[in-house]
């Protein structure tokens, strides 16, 4: 039992220093965005009503304990790595990584992205395209030739992408059964491009990051996961559902 919890120990030793070390990275390297917190408040609740149709229902501390985060990862800003909802231990934190957002339907994660999707159209540093997962299915099982299919693949390795929903799509059939998500991740690993998704928790899991992750072995492969760990910063949304 020592062994065991010195090698804890020790691992744990190691992740608090590479987090340390990222977060001088963040202080030495960020980006200067043309905007600064009040005016991305300001722009995103704007947004906000004009694509939904409402205001923005919120308070201080569902902003702290929950999107708080995502507006310190748009800002290039260090308070990013102590937003209480981003899982930090088998995990290290990175701006230059994607987001990995998981909460309940209803949460609002697809809802506060496209909004942030409208606001940085425009703005390169930041602009992302968001894909629903059934969608990209859909695609693929349209595709009439190889060399076409040879493209979808391509065309998916470039760009900033959310994907939407994963692992609620189903296994393609396209002159045999693929799993499309699984080979564009691959693909998308150290691409140089940012991949974000949205994800609903598996059940008994909404507390627990690294399981979520893992658990996605079952549909994709074990190795995804591993991808994930590198390609996202893990936000988890919690919460009741915030649809009316």
């Amino acid at each position: 039992m020592e062994n065991i919890n010195t090698k804890i120990s020790d691992c744990d030793i190691v992740l608090r220093k590479i987090r340390q070390n990222a977060k001088q990275i963040i202080k030495t390297t960020s980006v200067k965005h043309p905007f600064n917190k009040k005016q991305l408040w300001e722009m995103f609740l704007s947004c906000f009503k004009l694509i939904h149709g409402k205001d923005f229902q919120y308070t201080e501390s569902y902003m702290k304990t929950k999107y708080g985060a995502l507006f310190y990862y748009f800002l290039g800003d260090v308070l990013f790595l102590k937003s209480l909802n981003l899982y930090q231990h088998e995990l290290v934190p990175n701006l230059n990584k994607g987001l990995f957002i998981v909460g309940k339907v209803g949460a609002g994660k697809t809802t506060i992205m496209e909004t942030f999707e409208k606001i940085f159209f425009n703005y390169k540093p930041h602009k992302f395209k968001i894909i629903p997962t059934y969608k990209v299915v859909e695609e693929f099982e349209s595709l009439q030739t190889q060399n076409c299919r040879k493209e979808f693949f391509r065309n998916y390795s470039r760009g900033d992408i959310l994907f939407d929903d994963l692992n609620s799509e189903r296994i393609a059939n396209n002159y045999g059964k693929v799993n499309v998500m699984k080979e564009i991740i691959f693909r998308r690993h150290g691409c140089g491009y940012k991949t974000h998704f949205t994800m609903n928790p598996f059940p008994g899991l909404e507390h627990l990051p690294e399981q979520n992750l893992l658990m996605l072995a079952d549909f994709y492969d074990a190795r995804v996961a591993d991808r994930l760990f590198e390609m996202c910063n893990y936000i988890n949304i919690d919460g009741k559902s915030k649809r009316v």
